[in-house]
């Protein structure tokens, strides 16, 4: 299985926010933002802070794909 995080770029487009700025309001290191920009899977720890800053559930900002 693989993680997308498309639908979260979409939200950090749409807010005009940058990477930056975002990393800053979930509080979280560039470790776990050069994953996310990788589509790899991150701490569970990591996916709240972004549900937080979004005021949105897990699904909002990710999608599992499956692989054959």
């Amino acid at each position: 299985m693989a993680v997308s995080y498309n639908k979260l770029w979409n939200l950090v487009r749409q807010n005009k926010m940058k990477k930056g700025d975002l990393a800053r309001a979930a509080e979280i290191s560039s470790y776990w933002m050069s994953k996310l920009n990788k589509d790899q899977p991150v701490q569970m720890e990591v996916m709240l802070r972004l549900c937080k800053v979004f005021h949105c559930d897990i699904g909002d900002l990710m999608e599992v794909i499956e692989e054959d």
